[in-house]
């Protein structure tokens, strides 16, 4: 969503988001799509200073907005927004007045008899904190955008690079608090759940919980299939569960293009979480490292390392931006 509109002066790119009061913020240069995006600069900082740049971009706290699906209404192009906000007053808890819409098409323009619309609603009262909060930064920000769409561009982009764009992937980033999974095929962002995080596979991928032994049978024991007996030598992830479910929910909705691929995006352990989530998920699962979207040669952070590098992924997702479709 771009709020409000205004012209690029230069090649020069601004992300920021507030992240527990203070700024997470990326400079990148150069046009996504043509070349790899250089990262200039890149960091969590207490105190903001001004960082010229042709464009800003501010990115919306996923407690901010809510993105919505719902059948696409039968009205002309240009009044699809009109049309979906009048389709989600039952499906949000707040005035529509008090929200900024955007739609956009699930799964771009491919063809259905029924197509569908994500309908991202963000909360005025949260955008213009955004955009009053980015004021250390810069004085214009031209567009907010939303995780969901950074999070498909990092995946669009490793899945082009792994000769999979036409075929359907996932991703699934996952932080302390709070998972998010997307799946796109063709670049194009299919589908998207937040899940609940689950900071005992990051322990266990980190190396502070171990598995544990194998409990010892009864004598006697003969296993029956569909019995409550859990013989793993470890309790199964919440976030696998939730990952097979939604994979469940993808191959009902779309069995044209099953999933070829998991990608697991994490600050710290990416390869560990992404083998564990493999053994337990039984889909081929690889970490993606975000950085590695953009040239070689970047600078270090700015801040403690680890904690930039976390708040920063989402910001490297929407570095990657290239909308120009109008909706």
């Amino acid at each position: 969503m771009r709020w409000p509109w205004s012209p690029r002066s230069s090649s020069q790119r601004l992300l920021l988001r507030l992240a527990g009061g203070r700024q997470a913020f990326v400079l990148t240069d150069g046009a996504p799509g043509e070349a790899p995006v250089r990262l200039l600069r890149w960091g969590l900082v207490d105190a903001a200073r001004p960082v010229p740049a042709g464009e800003a971009i501010a990115l919306l706290d996923p407690a901010d907005y809510s993105i919505l699906k719902v059948d696409t209404p039968n009205v002309p192009q240009e009044e699809l927004k009109a049309a979906a906000r009048w389709q989600i007053k039952e499906l949000v808890d707040v005035d529509v007045a008090e929200l900024t819409l955007d739609v956009m098409h699930v799964g771009g323009d491919i063809q259905r008899a029924q197509r569908q619309l994500f309908v991202v609603a963000a909360r005025n009262s949260a955008i213009k904190a955004l955009t009053d909060g980015a004021a250390g930064l810069t004085d214009q920000v031209s567009i907010v955008d939303i995780w969901e769409t950074a999070l498909r561009n990092l995946l669009a982009l490793r899945a082009r690079a792994d000769d999979l764009a036409a075929r359907a992937c996932a991703a699934v980033l996952i932080e302390e608090g709070q998972c998010l999974l997307v799946v796109c095929a063709g670049d194009e962002l299919f589908y998207t759940r937040r899940i609940e995080a689950d900071p005992a596979l990051l322990a266990r991928a980190r190396g502070e919980q171990a598995d544990g032994p194998a409990p010892e049978l009864p004598l006697g024991f003969e296993y029956q299939p569909g019995g409550d007996f859990e013989g793993g030598t470890a309790r199964e992830s919440p976030l696998v569960v939730e990952l097979q479910r939604s994979i469940d929910v993808w191959e009902r909705s779309w069995p044209e293009l099953p999933l070829a691929r998991l990608y697991a995006v994490s600050a710290s352990n990416g390869p560990e979480v992404a083998a564990l989530i493999q053994r337990e998920l039984g889909l081929r699962t690889v970490a993606l490292d975000p950085l590695a979207a953009f040239a070689a040669g970047h600078p270090e952070p700015e801040g403690d390392a680890a904690q930039a590098l976390a708040a920063c992924i989402p910001l490297l997702g929407a570095a990657l931006r290239t909308e120009t479709r109008q909706l």
